[in-house]
């Protein structure tokens, strides 16, 4: 199994493959052609990549070549962004279903119905499966072998985004400005914590801290046991992805709808890119940013409302290279070993690759 099977690669949402060489330029692999605009995110297992559109089909490709292997078509929408496991891809439906297939062929092999339609991407961890749905506003634990509901907690709101988990906890926003933590094994509330508006994304957990963003500008940073805020960093726009997080560089990257993946660092909340004579928001985009950040090697890609695509250096923060497809790029990409994957509202999949050897430009 890679490290990149579910929403940003992991179940803390982190985003982030330090362990690799690059990207400081890419190259167009191959693309492939979709039916419906991408909103998820890709995944990926040792030899293929999954990936959903908004017109109900759950695509499965070959990583090296993109020869389609299989499709699995729904009613409903496929803006979740699925999970595989060595025996298993979870998909979750616009209208609250959870199908499990068999990954070498996308035959069905159970599914479950959720309280009210699906409101985040799945997020799994040990044997479970932790979704989010509406009418009866909530959050629900899944067996992730069997599908049956494993415990349901009913929330102010809807859950948004996707949920980040720990060992102990699982950590969710909502759509009515509120930040749960909750126990892992039985969804009790073990804090909550308001914001100054609706959470946009889901939470990022990363050095003992949960990090969430919401629609009236505020960043908030969490410390996991408590609640208890370290710091909130403050724009005037909405934030519009979730955070990530690199501790050992002491920097956040958040983007928003001005335009600007913003940057921090991780101890006050201050503004890390300097200018002339001021700091800066962060990285000024073509468009507001629509995929969360995520971090290969020394490079953070993100994509935004243009259909553009950037890598952007993590301590000096300079754009290396951009990347355009003919429609807005909400997928946030899943990386690889010397390529990475990402959709487009162009109806498109597209696999970028680069040379490790490549120095920095």
């Amino acid at each position: 199994m890679t490290e990149w099977n579910q929403f940003k690669g992991d179940r803390a949402n982190a985003g982030v493959r330090r362990d690799l060489e690059g990207p400081y330029r890419v190259e167009e692999a191959w693309t492939a052609d979709l039916s419906g605009p991408v909103r998820s995110s890709p995944v990926l297992d040792r030899d293929t990549v999954y990936v959903g559109t908004s017109y109900g089909n759950l695509f499965a490709f070959d990583r090296e070549t993109g020869r389609r292997r299989w499709v699995f078509e729904t009613a409903s929408a496929i803006d979740a962004t699925p999970i595989v496991t060595d025996d298993v891809v979870y998909c979750g439906t616009a209208d609250g279903t959870i199908h499990a297939l068999d990954p070498g062929t996308g035959d069905e092999v159970w599914e479950t119905a959720l309280a009210g339609d699906l409101t985040t991407s799945p997020s799994l961890s040990d044997g479970r499966l932790f979704a989010g749905h509406a009418d009866a506003p909530g959050l629900s634990a899944i067996d992730a072998d069997t599908g049956d509901v494993l415990w349901s907690h009913e929330t102010e709101g809807s859950v948004v985004g996707c949920p980040a988990i720990d060992d102990d906890r699982v950590y969710v926003g909502t759509s009515e400005a509120t930040v749960y933590g909750l126990a892992v094994d039985t969804g009790e509330v073990e804090w909550d914590v308001p914001a100054d508006g609706a959470i946009t994304d889901g939470p990022t957990l990363a050095d003992g801290r949960a990090y969430v963003g919401d629609d009236d500008g505020t960043l908030l940073a969490l410390d996991v046991e408590t609640g208890q805020s370290w710091f909130t960093y403050e724009i005037r726009d909405a934030f519009t992805s979730s955070a990530t997080v690199l501790p050992e560089v002491e920097t956040t990257f958040v983007g928003a709808a001005d335009g600007y993946l913003h940057v921090t660092d991780t101890t006050f909340g201050r503004r890390k890119v300097r200018g002339w004579l001021f700091s800066k928001q962060g990285v000024a985009l073509d468009g507001d940013v629509r995929s969360s950040p995520v971090v290969a090697g020394d490079v953070c890609l993100v994509g935004d409302s243009s259909g553009s695509l950037y890598g952007i250096d993590v301590t000096e923060f300079d754009v290396l290279w951009h990347f355009g497809a003919d429609g807005a790029i909400t997928s946030t990409p899943a990386i690889a070993a010397e390529r990475l994957y990402v959709g487009s509202d162009d109806e498109r999949l597209y696999c970028l690759e680069w040379d490790s050897d490549e120095p920095m430009p």
